[in-house]
């Protein structure tokens, strides 16, 4: 069977879809990158927030208008676990829809080997970037009331440190120069089991049981649950780089209130032992604008926060009511212009922190992962790569451009020449590795 799988939404779908196709391969089934060469056509979806689910349906329709009468038409993950109806509604002609982690329905279903999926077998994955996405855990127990992904995904569960170290072992087996560790609240890992400090003890295995991969990144952690701990793991481990993305969501301890998230207090907390245990260290945020009740005052309280801690990437969403969350049924719903308004406030005063932080790198020599499969060109005509420094995860981050002519997953040290708002401007000094 020729199958085409489409990704949408976070990272953690990204996991999931390289798991379904681990068993699909596992199963003999061939990936193909046209739809029409496909005799099943799969969309992993998002149901995260309404924007999500729109380009989900709008996916889905799309592949269903062109599909031939014999291909198959494959429907999974969040969106279908939450509003199945709406997707058949909106496309009635869907031949099966499943919902998050249904491996073994799934599995059943197209003839491949449902075991792939928690024990990974000796077929290596096929990478499409030098980087993997590792997903430790899943669900989530937080009260956020805003946040629907409890409801799609269950109560927090963690995957297996065997499992994790032998997924590890198939991505650096496979090429994979950085591992990008994800989950809905990364820094719960473990409590399931082994209770506190458990990601501490996973990064220590992963680090010793995947040597050969440079970069082991952490992202999602929750504020104040970053231990002394896991600050001197990340210090200490010599592929643990110095990052770490902590959506702390707002700058107002009335707002967290009303978002059921912890006090600015413990986002301080974890802020101050990560920095003084790794004075390097690159952070990331991500930020809600027009909570319901957001005054003019409590957005100025966010934006002094973002200002006094010169977070050094910051990311940030209008706030979109989900159905079915306690903050959907609150009063005070903040206008759409408003919320336009304060997010572009948040994202110069980001620009300006960004650009700052870039311009302190310049004269330093700094590792690049390189990404693009083909080179580039300057503007001046010369060849260009495009790649990552530890300062940026991918898809979310700056790059660092940098002259000369390198393959994807080479690892490059530059001399930083340059520095854009988001990105950087590099001349190679050295070839570390390549792929």
């Amino acid at each position: 069977m020729k199958y085409h799988l489409v990704t949408l939404g976070c990272a953690k779908n990204t996991v999931d879809s390289m798991r379904l196709e681990q068993a699909l391969r596992t199963g003999r089934h061939i990936a193909v990158t046209a739809p029409e060469d496909a005799d099943l056509l799969v969309v992993n979806t998002c149901g995260f927030i309404d924007a999500a689910k729109d380009e989900s349906v709008g996916v889905v329709r799309e592949l269903d208008a062109a599909r031939r009468p014999d291909q198959k038409l494959y429907v999974v993950g969040c969106m279908t676990q939450i509003a199945e109806d709406e997707v058949r509604a909106a496309v009635p002609n869907i031949d099966a829809t499943f919902g998050v982690e249904q491996w073994d329905e799934i599995s059943a279903s197209i003839g491949a080997a449902s075991e792939t999926f928690d024990i990974p077998d000796r077929a290596l994955p096929t990478l499409g970037a030098p980087s993997a996405y590792l997903k430790i855990s899943d669900g989530c127990d937080r009260p956020c009331t805003f946040c629907i992904i409890p409801t799609i995904k269950g109560g927090m569960h963690s995957a297996p440190a065997r499992q994790l170290i032998a997924e590890a072992r198939l991505y650096a087996a496979a090429g994979a120069k950085e591992l990008v560790l994800v989950a809905q609240d990364s820094t719960a890992y473990g409590e399931d089991a082994d209770g506190r400090d458990g990601l501490a003890a996973l990064l220590e295995e992963l680090s010793a049981g995947v040597p050969e991969v440079p970069w082991i990144r952490l992202m999602y952690a929750y504020p104040g649950r970053v231990t002394p701990r896991l600050a001197e793991a990340m210090a200490t481990l010599p592929n643990v780089v110095p990052y770490l993305d902590m959506p702390l969501q707002h700058g107002s301890d009335a707002v967290l209130r009303r978002m059921k998230r912890p006090t600015l207090s413990r986002s301080r907390q974890s802020i101050e032992t990560i920095r003084r245990t790794i004075p390097d260290v690159t952070l990331r945020s991500t930020f809600i604008v027009g909570f319901p009740g957001e005054t003019e005052s409590e957005f100025r309280e966010l934006l002094r926060f973002v200002e006094e801690y010169a977070i050094d990437h910051v990311g940030a969403f209008t706030y979109s009511p989900q159905i079915g969350t306690p903050a959907a049924a609150y009063g005070d719903q903040v206008p759409e212009e408003v919320k336009q308004e304060r997010y572009g406030r948040l994202m110069e005063l980001a620009q300006g922190i960004s650009h700052a932080s870039n311009k302190a790198q310049v004269g330093r020599e700094l590792d690049v992962l390189v990404e693009s499969r083909e080179p580039g060109t300057s503007a001046s005509g010369e060849p260009m790569v495009i790649g990552r420094t530890v300062r940026d995860a991918p898809e979310v981050d700056g790059l660092a451009l940098v002259k000369g002519t390198y393959p994807m997953g080479s690892m490059v040290r530059v001399r930083v020449d340059g520095a854009l708002p988001y990105d950087l401007l590099c001349t190679p000094v050295e070839v570390l590795a390549r792929p």
